[in-house]
């Protein structure tokens, strides 16, 4: 359950500090693949920002 408060976490702080789309997307890569250990190209595959 911890492991999804991070990843939204790192989500919604990205969001509100008013980081670009891809500056999200690489702050919520990090904090999944810290907590999942699957690497950080494996990570970046499961987040799109459009």
């Amino acid at each position: 359950m911890l492991r999804r408060w991070v990843v939204l976490h790192a989500l919604a702080g990205s969001w509100a500090e008013g980081a670009s789309r891809e500056a999200i997307r690489e702050r919520v890569a990090k904090a999944y693949d810290r907590y999942q250990k699957c690497g950080m190209k494996g990570a970046r595959s499961l987040f799109a920002t459009q």
